[in-house]
């Protein structure tokens, strides 16, 4: 049997039989050529190298075109059909994802999160454009592995891809699970769990997006994290860096870590300033525990009245590596142990008898500072 080529596979095809049987593309069949025509009477010597070519008719031209173009037309379709599947996967929807942070479009990535339009971005404020602003802050240089079953938890087709990519410095490997949501792909909460952690009453900013001043988790695009904790009158500036690293249960995590923090300039002799102003304070009250005050006595009667007189002033620091019960905001202020005070007090007894007594005792500051929207507030206890 006369067989044609197929001009998309290049298969032998049956010339009785309008498709391919390898690739399904119509086969055009072409056609037997046209007799020669006879040739003209000759009016002079010519060269003739061979019979003349055959001439094919205008219609057979037109109707070959019209069958060229509609297998191209239809192989275009079967080749788009085919990259519409291939795109359709749960490693596609993770390089689209992993795209479109790498281009700093958060817009485009969100649109590869399945029920994205369920949670509330104003709650977090680091999945958005601004947070990918910096090429440095986006993931680079993304490899994605095989997609391997996920498991049955999650009420759908669930698919794992495991990726890895470099995030400043270090690679971070991570796993992204893939869902099915209706004929789509989509990524299940492709994020990273964000901690900030020793800001200490300072207003934090990642990747130039405002947390605030309170200690908080958020969820964050995959990459690298820039903190900054803006100093106070109280604590100078700290900066932090993290990328994710594997947390257990909770997936990936990027722990933002300030540490200790420094006094900020001439904050701890505005301290000693205030400790001293307020000894002296405390040294004109006339009762027997002044209020705030880091000295008094326990005077055994009534209408009692105390002359304070500081002799040793303590010598007061600072330290910023403790954190006080009350508030992550505030620093310890001690003291040297070195302060003392006389006094003399007048009373009446239990039998009504006035009787007066002076003596001399010691003191220790254990109090805290803690910056406050008019500057640094200083307590004695």
């Amino acid at each position: 049997m006369e067989k044609i080529l197929c001009f998309r596979c290049g298969g032998d095809v049956p010339a009785d039989q309008p498709w391919c049987g390898y690739c399904a593309a119509p086969v055009v069949a072409v056609p037997p050529p046209a007799p020669p025509a006879s040739a003209p009477p000759a009016t002079g010597p010519s060269l003739s190298l061979g019979p003349p070519a055959p001439v094919v008719p205008r219609r057979g031209l037109v109707l070959i075109a019209l069958m060229v173009i509609g297998v191209l037309l239809m192989s275009g379709g079967i080749v788009t059909a085919v990259l519409r599947v291939s795109a359709d996967s749960p490693r596609a929807a993770a390089e689209r994802y992993f795209g479109a942070l790498a281009a700093g479009d958060a817009t485009r990535a969100l649109g590869q999160v399945a029920s994205a339009g369920q949670f509330d971005r104003a709650n977090y404020p680091l999945l958005s454009k601004t947070a990918l602003g910096e090429r440095r802050y986006r993931p680079r240089d993304v490899r994605l592995g095989d997609d391997t079953a996920a498991g049955s938890q999650f009420g759908t087709e669930a698919r794992r891809v495991r990726i890895s990519y470099r995030a400043g410095d270090r690679t971070v490997d991570q796993d992204v699970v893939a869902v099915k949501e209706g004929s789509a792909w989509r990524l299940r909460l492709p994020f990273v769990l964000l901690g900030v952690v020793g800001q200490r009453g300072r207003q934090v900013t990642v990747n130039g997006v405002a947390l605030g001043a309170a200690a908080r988790a958020t969820a964050a695009f995959p990459g690298m994290y820039e903190a900054v904790a803006a100093g106070n009158t109280l604590l100078a500036e700290s900066r932090a860096t993290a990328v994710a690293q594997a947390g257990g249960v909770v997936g990936l995590v990027a722990p933002l870590q300030f540490g200790v923090p420094e006094l900020a300039a001439g904050a701890e002799q505005d301290i000693q300033r205030q400790v001293r102003t307020a000894l002296d304070k405390c040294a004109t009250s006339r009762q027997a525990e002044p209020a705030g005050c880091p000295f008094g006595l326990n005077v055994p009667g009534t209408k009692v009245t105390v002359w304070w007189s500081i002799t040793t002033y303590p010598q007061v620091s600072v330290r910023t590596d403790s954190v006080m019960w009350f508030s992550g905001a505030a620093v310890q202020v001690v003291d040297d142990g070195a302060g003392r005070v006389h006094w003399n007090a007048t009373y009446t007894d239990q039998a009504g008898t006035a009787k007066s007594q002076s003596g001399d005792s010691a003191f220790r500051i254990n109090g805290n500072a803690q910056a406050t929207p008019t500057g640094i507030q200083v307590s004695l206890i």
